[in-house]
């Protein structure tokens, strides 16, 4: 068939009915839809009745599932960072830990422990310790209101204050431990102190994110970290060249020959490595092992990308207009239209929107919240009904003339 014979009318992509249809009905029942989800959500936020569900899904995230489901966790990393377990060893040992971990010639020791009080005379064997060497980092905990009451290593011991360990929470006992710092109130974190030390290039990139909050790409729990306990590494076998030019982490890591994952443990937070999604769970990771995380992060290069709010608002609001047409003309079709294969469209872009966000966060490292998108069409059918009894009550009721499809045909004559 001949195109230039094919009437006007056939051709909807070309139809300007279509295009006034497009940027004027659908617009308007666009915008009327983020508007009901806009009032819908300050609705749940400010009603005390919905705290107990709001408080639920806070503290979750849809990569999580990418963390619990889907990550590799057998993969062992082979890089430049190593964990020993100074697991709650008397000072002394400490001493002997760290003299011994230096034979090894290390780029960097960092300390994972506060040594806030001094003890008794034996504190000088680690005093004698920190000044040897120059490689040290010491964290201290920040109280960023009120410096009087941060926590730091004891004077005795070094007048350093490399960076601050503190992760961020909404409660630190139990909060998921998401994100973090690499500089705030213009103070160091203590990944950032170490990688200052360690690589003056990187820490250069580092400060190019100056105190911007950052999410953390997890990459395992201890057992994908080379890692080595007390006893291993001050046996007499121990070879210590495995540590040379190496980023030393020394912290807590439990207790060797105990059951460390079922014990409750201060050192130990949430993290979306989690086994269990929700619910009551124990924490799942020593904070030493998710500054190692950190690192290996920076050290790699492989930070989350972040899709903004207002782009993905943009990116929903673009998506369900351009399918609003084809909706709605399952909607003008009739309920048995709407109910079977709208639903079906719903379950699966629902399922195909989930799917693509932890696709997208696993093989392009950045995140977009697809809650939005998923809100408005899931609840699509309620507020296109909305929408036709709004018109109707303004056709009817305020005595408004204007036509609409959804008026139907007899109302727009």
């Amino acid at each position: 068939m001949n195109l230039k014979f094919i009437p006007f009318s056939f051709i909807p992509v070309l139809n300007m009915k279509f295009f006034r249809k497009l940027f004027t009905e659908y617009l308007l029942l666009n915008l009327f839809i983020f508007g009901c989800i806009s009032l819908l959500s300050l609705f749940v936020i400010n009603t005390s009745f919905f705290d107990p569900f709001t408080s639920a899904f806070e503290d979750f995230s849809l990569t999580d599932l990418y963390y619990t489901k889907v990550k590799d966790r057998n993969d062992i990393y082979k890089g430049p960072i190593v964990l020993i377990n100074a697991e709650d060893r008397s000072r002394p040992e400490l001493a002997l830990l760290l003299q011994q971990i230096q034979t090894g010639k290390p780029k960097v020791v960092a300390l994972d422990i506060l040594f806030a009080q001094r003890k008794n005379e034996q504190d000088s064997f680690l005093k004698t310790e920190f000044e040897t060497h120059s490689n040290y980092v010491f964290g201290y905990i920040a109280d960023f209101e009120d410096e009087k009451q941060s926590s730091y290593t004891n004077n005795f011991f070094t007048q350093n204050r490399d960076g601050f360990v503190n992760m961020i929470g909404e409660n630190i006992e139990y909060s998921t431990i998401r994100h973090y710092f690499p500089f705030y109130d213009n103070k160091k974190s203590f990944t950032s102190a170490i990688i200052s030390k360690y690589d003056s290039s990187l820490y250069q990139k580092l400060l190019n994110r100056k105190n911007r909050k950052t999410e953390i790409h997890y990459t395992g729990n201890l057992s994908n970290f080379t890692y080595f306990n007390f006893d291993e590494v001050l046996n007499p076998e121990f070879n210590t060249s495995v540590l040379q030019n190496k980023i030393i982490l020394v912290g807590y890591l439990g207790i060797p020959g105990t059951n460390n994952n079922t014990r409750v443990d201060e050192d130990k937070q949430f993290t979306p490595l989690n086994s269990r999604l929700s619910g009551r769970s124990y924490p799942d990771m020593y904070g030493c092992v998710i500054h190692a995380n950190i690192l290996r992060m920076i050290i790699d290069g492989n930070f989350i990308r972040i899709v903004p709010e207002w782009a993905m608002t943009v990116i929903s609001f673009i998506l369900i207009w351009i399918f609003l047409p084809f909706f709605c003309g399952l909607f003008f079709k009739g309920d048995l239209w709407f109910n079977t294969i709208g639903t079906l469209i719903q379950l699966l872009g629902s399922v195909l929107i989930v799917t693509l966000s932890i696709l997208t966060y696993r093989y392009l490292d950045t995140r977009f919240d697809p809650g939005l998108l998923t809100a408005c069409l899931v609840l699509l059918p309620t507020f296109l009904n909305l929408y036709e009894a709004l018109l109707k009550f303004i056709r009817y009721k305020l005595k408004f003339s204007f036509s609409s499809p959804f008026l139907g045909k007899e109302d727009n004559d």
